[in-house]
């Protein structure tokens, strides 16, 4: 049932702290609603100083970019929010995020 490094996504708690920015800049996350349906976007930092956006829909999570520049993951995440938002989602970015995920 999980194979290839996919993960599903068990829970999702999420707590709306500012619709702005989140606290560390090297950390996005958002939360793209249309009516009962629910997709998020994550582009953050590695402790190896590269990055990673993953993308959720329907349950299940996938690595959308990998690069060395956050900038570049940053800019995944936004052209895949544009397209989200094009079909019909209004995406708000959250600052306080807790996954519970199984591999």
């Amino acid at each position: 049932m999980f194979s290839n490094g996919f993960l599903l996504l068990i829970t999702l708690f999420a707590i709306v702290m500012s619709p702005l920015r989140a606290q560390d800049s090297s950390d996005i996350f958002l939360m793209c609603k249309r009516e009962r349906s629910i997709r998020w976007l994550r582009a953050f930092k590695l402790e190896n100083g590269k990055c990673k956006t993953y993308y959720s829909k329907e349950g299940y999570l996938q690595v959308v970019s990998s690069a060395t520049y956050f900038a570049s993951c940053e800019g995944v995440l936004q052209s895949v929010r544009k397209n989200i938002e094009e079909g019909g989602f209004k995406c708000t970015e959250v600052s306080t995020v807790q996954l519970v995920e199984l591999e």
